[in-house]
């Protein structure tokens, strides 16, 4: 009875390094790759951003905000979003494949509007050639 319960043992050590491993392999593959197509269904009817479960991206002058990843009230480069958001885990996307964007509602001066527009153009052609859908919040 021992060596059995030492073999079973043994047994679920090796699914559960298997599963760590196939987790982390998963981490290094392409979001779109790893994560379903988006499924409309699932938040078409979601009219408050604190309802979205999916990741939140906010335009800023200075880059991009990822609700939750980074500090909150600053940006990080727009060329650096994608690899923020491959590090996310797959129960990061329940809707599938697609982020809420909104430009930053508090500015300084009008000065900032054109690099959050620079921004914003910016980071949605790069969330286009990564198959990434987006919702504009509020709706554009």
């Amino acid at each position: 009875m021992t060596r059995l319960r030492s073999k079973v043992l043994v047994g679920l050590c090796i699914v559960q390094v298997a599963a760590s491993t196939l987790a982390v392999f998963a981490q290094g593959l392409p979001l779109s790759a790893r994560i379903p197509k988006p499924d409309p269904k699932k938040y078409q009817g979601i009219l408050d951003a604190k309802d979205w479960k999916n990741p939140q991206l906010i335009v800023r002058p200075s880059g991009i905000e990822v609700i939750g990843v980074t500090p909150a009230g600053s940006g990080i480069a727009v060329d650096s979003v994608l690899d923020a958001l491959g590090h996310l885990p797959d129960s990061a996307w329940p809707y599938g494949l697609v982020v809420a964007i909104s430009d930053t509602g508090l500015r300084g001066s009008k000065n900032e509007n054109a690099p959050i527009h620079a921004n914003r153009v910016k980071l949605l052609r790069i969330l286009k050639q990564h198959s990434i859908a987006v919702e504009r919040w509020p709706s554009a």
